[in-house]
């Protein structure tokens, strides 16, 4: 097994390991990736970056680095742009009455570390292989 094959399937496993488990947590309740706006967007990018292994080695370097970049971008969207809350609050300039604050802000959880490194995992395949000598 070439060692493109290898980081390849940890990226997709660690991928799909990423769909699987909470985004985010608000409070004490888990968030999954498939209840987040824009998810689609990091499965989407994910799927082209999986699909640069496909191509010739060091053909498919840059644009698994670009795409790569674009699933980081992706999953920093979804993972942290889901939050509606504005500054300043509702209320708090036009003095209308006293801010909401919640009482429980949203944090990351695991599925966007597994996301991470689901990327690394997939650019070290993807160099490894455009490092290995030709002929």
């Amino acid at each position: 097994m070439t060692p493109l094959a290898k980081w390849t399937v940890v990226a997709v496993c660690l991928t799909a390991l990423a769909a699987l488990v909470p985004w985010s947590r608000y409070g004490q309740v888990d968030v999954e990736l498939s209840r987040l706006p824009l998810w689609w967007l990091y499965l989407g990018a994910a799927v082209l970056l999986h699909a640069c292994a496909l191509l010739p080695a060091r053909a498919g370097l840059v644009p698994g680095l670009v795409v790569g970049a674009a699933v980081l971008a992706a999953a920093a969207l979804v993972a942290f742009g889901y939050d509606e809350a504005s500054w300043p609050p509702p209320g708090a300039v036009d003095g209308g009455g006293f801010p909401v604050v919640p009482m429980a802000a949203p944090r990351p959880g695991p599925g966007v570390l597994f996301a991470v490194a689901s990327v690394v995992a997939q650019v070290v395949g993807l160099r490894a292989r455009a490092r290995v000598p030709v002929g």
